[in-house]
């Protein structure tokens, strides 16, 4: 299988300049929050983490070992990056007009963030395999044989372990080509697959399925139309912000002409648009969703705009003006020294010199971050010092609540960061633009691992009754009668606490050993909820940091 066999040494130039712009760019430019948050991934490598499967999380920390900076972090992925652009440019094999190839290539967004760009994202070892998957079916549905199989296997597992997308993408392969079900090698490669595969399934069952619940369930929402036009006007933009739509034009050009190949493109690119367009009738869908089909995008459109003078005209006409733009963005965004605006390069800006600003406060203590999950990795890349993710009862789980990093601060005095989403009064303005409040809590306590579990829950005299049971989880005693505060209370999806009370005053329970449980009895006003919305029950400080949930649906025991 040859990847680059239509390159010539002018397209290798090309490469190689883009190469350096990434190189340059990625040492001067910030993490991103994101990256951050992946680089504490790789500080604590697993077979899977709660949001993403640990491709990323191994390719940043290989090059984290090899320098400690951004352009370590960003190093492997940025080198998949550019063998990506490679086969990209060896499919359109263009020979004459490379000014337009570029052009081209550079029109679509997402090619300078997560195709072939230079930040450490899930998407871009995604795309790389995806891609390297396809070509690979083109020869495999020409020449099925084991060692195809083997291959085809290997890179298969390699795009599930870069991001989950790749079970739409391959699920769709397969949907273009159901003769692949009487194929032996076929299944030769699902089984290599599981195999290999198996590692990160057991890492899922371990941890009761985290992702599967945060992806699938956790991000659900009712029905709201806003997510449904949000998805199509980001999906015409990133085909291409003007010329996007000669775009889409010539996708509808695009023969198949019986070929498996060709029939897989069409399948999985249409594929895509339509799954993520149901989907986003629950969820709201990120633009970058479909990134894995934007190297086919090209490939399938590529020949008909190209060998058209007037669609190749107006392409360029429309696209020049826009990649011009998106260099002098990308140039904004790595200049610390031009002052960040409203939110346009927030996730980038200044975080070294904020960092050290949060580090010179607390004078020693440990930081503590609320509602961030980027906060605690931002922190410990530019100053060296951990920091600890706390989070209010309605905040989105993420990988700290599989770590337990909290107990770093455990009795200890701490410095917490609360963003001012959170809380507006006396807030203070950081060197990155971001305004925050910063209080002191004098002697932490987690409650992560107090279990809390319900049981005999009935609706009487307007109210939903209940048993409450904690079960202290750790190695040491919890404390009731504690500055903490340790409270239990309820509320519902995108409202703060309803209510909450001291758990020492509904038990009169001071100290609770390791192993040892205190039961009480506990009930939530109906008149102060939304039946059709699920009530939860949580633990939490007097700082409002969470412990553990429980969820209640009003309807299961509206009749019993």
């Amino acid at each position: 299988m040859k990847l680059f066999k239509n390159l010539e040494k002018k397209h290798w130039l090309l490469l190689t300049g883009w190469l350096l712009i990434n190189i340059v760019q990625s040492v001067i430019t910030n993490l991103h929050s994101d990256e951050a948050y992946y680089w504490m991934y790789s500080k604590n490598l697993e077979w899977g983490f709660f949001d993403h499967p640990p491709m990323t999380a191994f390719l940043i920390y290989i090059g984290d070992s090899l320098m400690h900076n951004e352009l370590g972090v960003r190093l492997l992925v940025m080198l998949l990056s550019t063998l990506t652009m490679a086969m990209i440019m060896n499919e359109l094999n263009e020979k004459k007009d490379l000014f337009f190839l570029a052009v081209f290539i550079l029109s679509f967004p997402l090619v300078h963030t997560h195709i072939g760009g230079f930040m450490a994202l899930p998407d871009t070892p995604l795309v790389f395999f995806t891609l390297l998957f396809y070509l690979g079916y083109r020869k495999f549905v020409n020449e099925p044989n084991l060692k195809m199989a083997l291959l085809m296997a290997f890179v298969a597992a390699a795009m599930i372990y870069s991001k989950y997308h790749a079970f739409v993408a391959l699920g769709l392969v397969v949907l273009s080509n159901l003769k692949l079900l009487r194929n032996k090698y076929f299944w030769v490669t699902v089984f290599v697959i599981v195999l290999l595969l198996i590692p990160h399934i057991w890492w899922q069952i371990e941890n009761h399925f985290p992702t599967l619940k945060y992806h699938l369930i956790g991000r659900t929402k009712p029905v709201r139309f806003w997510t449904v036009h949000n998805n199509i006007t980001s999906q015409l933009l990133v085909a291409g912000p003007l010329s996007g739509l000669i775009v889409f034009y010539s996708l509808s050009r695009f023969k198949i002409n019986g070929d498996a190949f060709k029939r897989a493109i069409i399948f999985s690119v249409l594929g895509f648009y339509i799954f993520f367009f149901i989907m986003s009738f629950k969820n709201r869908i990120e633009a970058h969703y479909t990134t894995a089909i934007t190297p086919l995008l090209m490939i399938a459109t590529y020949p008909v705009i190209s060998n058209n003078l007037v669609l190749k005209k107006w392409f360029k006409r429309l696209a020049l003006p826009v990649v011009v733009l998106f260099f002098f963005f990308r140039f904004y965004l790595a200049a610390d020294f031009l002052p960040n605006y409203g939110e346009i390069k927030i996730s980038f800006y200044n975080h070294k010199a904020a960092a050290e600003e949060v580090k010179k406060m607390a004078a020693g203590k440990i930081v503590a971050s609320f509602n961030n999950f980027a906060f605690p990795g931002i922190h410990q890349f530019y100053t060296g010092d951990p920091a600890i993710h706390m989070a209010v009862p309605g905040y989105r789980f993420c990988q700290f609540d599989l770590w337990d990093e909290e107990t770093l601060g455990e009795g200890k005095p701490l410095l917490v960061y609360i963003p001012d989403r959170m809380d507006t009064t006396n807030n203070i303005t950081l060197a990155n633009g971001r305004k925050a409040r910063i209080i002191e809590i004098p002697e932490f306590q987690s409650l992560k691992h107090l279990e809390l579990e319900l049981s005999n829950i009935s609706i009487l005299n307007d109210s939903i009754k209940m048993q409450v049971t904690l079960t202290n989880g750790f190695e040491y005693n919890i404390e009731f009668n504690h500055p903490s505060m340790p409270l239990i209370g309820f509320t519902q999806p995108k409202q703060n606490e309803i209510s909450a009370t001291p758990v020492f005053q509904l038990t009169g329970t001071e100290s609770l050993p390791p192993g040892r449980q205190v039961t009480f009895k506990y009930s939530v006003p109906l008149n102060m909820v939304d039946q059709k919305q699920p009530v939860l029950i949580f633990t939490q400080t007097a700082e409002r940091n969470r412990g553990q949930l429980a969820s209640i649906h009003v309807s299961d025991y509206i009749s019993k």
